[in-house]
């Protein structure tokens, strides 16, 4: 009798066990899921930011992705020699990152709470934390190289 209550207590862990694979494996099927689906909602142009309400949704619908945001005003004559550049590196790498624009004068807030004190800066973020940072125009070779670091991060 005691070796039945044993082997019955083992299939019951066997089944349990196996119960509990079978949620972790639809927990990573969720998962890959939900990562397709944001994946195909990805940005494939560069968004351009009109609001501090608009600028959180995208920090956290796509928190899980660097989000590159050029700070840049349309007085600034280093932001418009920058612009093409930007531009063009984002046609190019639009599939690992999000590009994002932010006119200072536009929403001034957004700078405010990055501390930006200069423009062109260029902030790379992620899950709302700032990775990496450029006070500047720089060239695109520049601009490549810090994608290339920054790569794992995405």
């Amino acid at each position: 009798m005691h070796y039945i209550t044993t082997l019955n207590l083992v299939v019951n862990n066997i089944k349990t066990e196996k119960k509990m694979s079978d949620n972790d494996l639809e927990k990573i099927r969720l998962k890959k899921a939900e990562m397709l689906v944001k994946a195909q909602l990805m940005p494939t142009e560069i968004v351009k930011i009109h609001s501090a309400e608009e600028f959180n949704k995208l920090t956290q619908d796509f928190s899980d992705k660097v989000i590159i945001i050029d700070f840049w005003a349309v007085w600034c004559s280093p932001c418009m020699m920058f612009a093409p550049i930007f531009e063009k590196i984002q046609k190019e790498r639009y599939q690992d990152f999000i590009f994002v624009k932010v006119n200072v004068d536009e929403v001034g807030s957004i700078a405010q709470n990055y501390r930006i004190t200069g423009i062109p800066t260029t902030l790379f973020i992620k899950d709302n934390k700032v990775i990496h940072k450029i006070v500047g125009a720089v060239n695109e070779d520049y601009m490549n190289r810090i994608l290339e670091k920054l790569k794992s991060f995405a």
